[in-house]
């Protein structure tokens, strides 16, 4: 087809008579177009209608034409399969060339090879977009005569070797996911607008250059997925009008610098999957506009900033996989917006703030999970049910999981962290939270390779051994059904002056009239008590002393914080009502 074409078209030149044919472009244009079609498998484009008849050029499929000069070429996503010919550099006035593939096409390209060094002769190209094919090679370095070149587009393509310094002055550059190498040119100049060098295999420093004046206009800058290492540049908090940094998937180390809290146009910070540490910089809860604060997989340490909660746009935030310590920022309770909470594996400790209750919108994610927190869980009940939460590894017991049970079926709450066993007298207990109804306490005796379950009781957590050895215990919970408490072993020796709590004591007396009521039970530094009318109280140990002396009226509490960890009993003196009261600490 080409040698009959191209014998068509010398024979009418040399006749000088072309004007039916080609009077409206330039020959050597129109040869260029020929090797184009059939270099890249013409017949079996999508489209190629009037490719190669006797149409005028200018309505050949994807092709304009300017002063009988050939302009644009857009062959984007037309199944084009082969590689480009040399002769696309006779196109001297050529200003758009497109054979990429946008990923929103159904069809794609397949061009495969180098891109041709005569593409350097194109000195009118504005844009370049040769994304998505299999191309293999170095850019050539004759890209260096495109003055005038402003979008160069090479993505997915398998494009090896350096980067040339050539390409720093183009405005819009996406060279990702390719198999680049070497380092970053640290003469990245003016006029940037679009950084794109992600998932390459670029190692060095990023260039500090990349924050210079001259690349105020920058939007976006990526090069995830590299090598690259050392600190992040403070340069970058110059480039104001910045929205997506990602620096993500490197080996980037040292701390987050606090100037990018300058970037208060950003929508998108990721620098997750590096090796950063050091505290989260407090500035960046000026960045009024960000989307997704990305920032786990490091080892970032301190506590969190309570800055973060001004966040009040931000949908994703993922500070995971760290060394973050403290307490949750009460202040998180601001970001009504968030989508997805990700806190776990970190070491914060403290109780889950009440202010959770706030976060709506939050429709994925609520993990906080291998942490050290502890406490009640508040009711998170105005938060959707859907919401997948994550409260695993913690130091948490039965009291909050119960209502966490209820309220979010596919939460996640087990395992937690071992509960300790307190030994006062000869008597055993643990501290499980939750309701004492609700829970089942199952005492194993452990020899070397064995267990033997030596008590079940049902609603009291003291268990009194009967003979000395090593104990664990297992606690159940009727409504958490899915977490398991355990205890590790206890190794209990019968004291020498054993002491047995009085039958009066050892009763829970709930069919006695005038019963109080005493929560949280366990408790850890005060006891709520209910009763009908005045009365006074006693807190009395296991030997029977009388510890403390309380009156209540009605509705009061007693402040324990002085006692230690322990069984205990707390007496109606008018009654005579006593109940069994567990303090942990």
């Amino acid at each position: 087809m080409k040698k009959i074409f191209t014998s068509f078209l010398i024979a009418a030149i040399c006749l000088n008579n072309f004007q039916p044919l080609f009077a409206q472009v330039n020959v050597q244009d129109s040869l260029a177009l020929v090797d184009l079609y059939n270099s890249t498998d013409g017949p079996h484009w999508i489209v190629n209608t009037n490719w190669l008849t006797e149409n005028p050029v200018s309505e050949w499929y994807g092709i304009s034409i300017t002063n009988k000069r050939v302009t644009g070429i857009n062959l984007v996503g037309n199944h084009l399969k082969g590689s480009i010919p040399s002769s696309i550099g006779n196109l001297a006035m050529l200003t758009d060339l497109e054979l990429g593939t946008s990923p929103e096409f159904p069809y794609a390209n397949f061009l495969n090879g180098s891109i041709p060094s005569s593409i350097g002769n194109l000195i009118n190209l504005l844009v370049i977009d040769l994304s998505y094919n299999q191309l293999s090679g170095a850019i050539p370095s004759s890209i260096r005569n495109l003055k005038n070149l402003f979008y160069l587009f090479l993505e997915h393509n398998e494009l090896r070797g350096s980067i040339p310094t050539s390409i720093v002055n183009i405005g819009y550059v996406d060279l990702s996911f390719n198999q680049l190498s070497g380092s970053i040119p640290s003469s990245v100049g003016s006029g940037l607008g679009y950084l794109d060098l992600s998932y390459n295999q670029l190692s060095g420093n990023i260039p500090s250059s990349l924050g210079n004046p001259v690349n105020i206009n920058l939007t976006e800058l990526n090069l995830s997925g590299n090598q690259l290492s050392g600190s992040i540049p403070s340069s970058l908090g110059n480039l104001t009008y910045l929205h997506d940094l990602n620096l993500s998937y490197n080996q980037l180390s040292g701390s987050i610098p606090s100037s990018l809290g300058k970037l208060v146009s950003l929508n998108y910070l990721k620098l997750n999957d590096n090796q950063l540490s050091g505290s989260i910089p407090a500035s960046l809860g000026n960045l009024s506009s960000l989307y997704q604060l990305i920032l786990n997989n490091n080892q970032l340490n301190s506590h969190i900033p309570s800055s973060l909660g001004k966040l009040l746009g931000l949908s994703f935030l993922y500070l995971n996989n760290n060394r973050l310590s403290g307490n949750i920022p009460f202040d998180f309770g601001n970001l009504t917006g968030l989508y997805d909470l990700l806190l776990n594996n970190n070491e914060l400790s403290g109780s889950l703030p009440a202010s959770f209750n706030n976060l709506t919108n939050l429709i994925f994610n609520m993990d906080v999970s291998n942490n050290r927190l502890s406490g009640t869980v508040p009711q998170l009940n105005k938060l959707a049910s859907s919401v997948i939460i994550n409260l695993s590894r913690n130091h948490f017991t039965f009291a909050g999981m119960q209502l966490i049970a209820r309220t979010f079926p596919d939460a996640i709450y087990a395992p937690q962290a071992n509960i300790p066993v307190h030994q006062n007298g000869n008597s055993l207990s643990v501290s499980a939270g939750g309701a004492l109804s609700n829970n089942t306490y199952k005492w194993f005796k452990c020899e070397e390779t064995s267990s033997v379950l030596v008590a079940t009781i049902k609603g009291d957590s003291v268990f009194h051994p009967k003979e000395n050895g090593k104990y664990r215990v297992k606690v159940l919970n009727s409504f958490a059904t899915r977490l398991q408490l355990y205890s590790p072993l206890f190794d209990y020796k019968t004291p020498t002056n054993a002491v047995i709590a009085s039958s009066i004591n050892t009763l829970q007396q709930n069919d006695k009239p005038n019963l109080f009521r005493v929560y949280p039970n366990p408790a850890k530094d005060v006891l709520q008590v209910e009763t009908n009318g005045s009365t006074t109280f006693s807190l009395i140990n296991q030997s029977g002393k009388i510890l403390l002396t309380a009156n209540i009226n009605s509705k009061g509490s007693i402040n324990v914080s002085g006692i230690a960890a322990g069984l205990y009993y707390l007496k109606n003196k008018i009654t005579g009502s006593v109940k069994k009261v567990v303090i942990a600490r």
